[in-house]
């Protein structure tokens, strides 16, 4: 098993019944990965939020999707300061 498969199980096993944020928050207090692995974790779940929009999404579903993505970028920072602030400066505002 590689470890993006490793990584995606472990974002299956814990999303039942877990908000975008408790995931997140989850995943970035999880001390048994490396910074790399959380980072990569908290960008993986970012995208497949971005991905599971449609053209026909409503506008407040958009909208929540980009205060996500910032609640998670904020964890990111929280982890690796560097890369956090580059992603929230070049979030789209």
């Amino acid at each position: 098993m590689g470890k993006w498969d490793i990584m995606l199980t472990y974002l299956m096993n814990t999303m039942e019944d877990t908000t975008i944020r408790q995931l997140a928050e989850k995943i970035a207090k999880d001390f048994a990965l490396s910074v790399r692995e959380r980072t990569d974790l908290l960008l993986e779940l970012d995208a497949n939020q971005y991905t599971n929009l449609g053209s026909d999404s409503l506008k407040t579903e958009k909208n929540k999707v980009k205060s996500d993505s910032k609640y998670i970028y904020k964890n990111i920072r929280g982890i690796d300061e560097v890369t956090g602030k580059m992603l929230l400066n070049h979030m789209d505002v």
